[in-house]
């Protein structure tokens, strides 16, 4: 009979451990807040499914939900927190670091959005833990550094972009300027591009790459256990194509200038970019989108 007592006093307070933890992880945020004409949004988050949306607003909507199921007993590693903090023109949000171990018997759930209006001339500035992002029609600078997430850019069409995805698959519509993207374990496939600059580093994933090709521009791609597909939507210039352990690829719009069994030099009519790709392991194949 005390053991079946202990067993339901064990269970009750189970139950009350878990709607406790859970009721401290709950967070609830809907504000706007200013941001200068060229300011920047400034986001450090972790696990949360991430929309960024650019209009002709000139303030900052944030809109937060996150909501945790408990159903068993799961220790406090700390109330959840978000903090917003508007500085020198920029807006910072800023998740709570949480410290401490947690120990967990039961099932969690967790249902984390965060959604951010902001003006199309602002810019963005990314850190995240396994977050996913879907940006769009934002036309400002855009730098992200994310570890086990994916990334979507559409119609972004600002200046300068600087990606580095960990475990993670960057998807980009559009864009200008200098683009600089590292990609370990993940694929890209970025679509009608204008960039003078590219650099792209791409290690256990496939690289799809559209872009016009600006006279004088510079693209350099690597990929490492990776097939590439280079797409020229516009001009030309010289390619110069190395691989170890791969094979190259093109289509009738290039000339096989040279060619040996690592290298191979081409050329494209319409203008004078200078193209390097270097592959370990993978293909590489070059077309137009004429």
């Amino acid at each position: 009979m005390k053991t079946k007592a202990f067993l339901s006093s064990l269970f009750m307070l189970a139950l009350l451990v878990g709607n406790v933890s859970a009721q401290d992880k709950n967070f609830s945020l809907d504000e706007v807040y200013s941001l200068a004409a060229d300011g920047t949004v400034h986001l450090r988050s972790q696990d949360a499914n991430v929309k960024i949306t650019g209009s002709d607003r000139s303030d900052v909507h944030v809109v937060i939900e996150r909501t945790e199921i408990v159903r068993g007993v799961r220790t406090n590693r700390g109330r959840f927190n978000v903090e917003v903090e508007e500085r020198q023109g920029d807006l910072y949000i800023t998740e709570s670091e949480r410290r401490g171990a947690s120990f967990q018997i039961g099932m969690r759930r967790v249902d984390y959005e965060i959604e951010i209006e902001m003006p199309q001339t602002g810019s963005l500035r990314i850190k995240g833990d396994d977050d996913d992002y879907v940006i769009r029609s934002v036309n400002g600078n855009i730098s992200i550094e994310t570890d086990d997430g994916d990334v979507e850019l559409i119609e972004c069409n600002g200046d300068k972009f600087d990606l580095e995805l960990e475990d993670g698959d960057l998807r980009m519509d559009g864009g200008n300027g200098s683009l600089y993207v590292r990609v370990d374990d993940g694929d890209l496939d970025i679509r009608n591009g204008n960039f003078d600059r590219v650099e792209v580093a791409a290690e256990d994933g496939n690289v799809s790459l559209e872009t016009t090709l600006s006279d004088n521009g510079v693209y350099e791609v690597r990929g490492d256990d990776a097939d590439i597909d280079f797409v020229v939507l516009s001009g030309g210039g010289e390619f110069n194509v190395s691989k170890d352990d791969g094979r190259i690829s093109s289509t009738s719009a290039f000339e096989t200038i040279q060619e040996t069994e690592r290298r191979a030099k081409l050329s494209l009519n319409g203008g004078k970019a200078d193209v390097d790709i270097r592959v370990e392991d993978g293909r590489v194949r070059l077309s137009t989108g004429k």
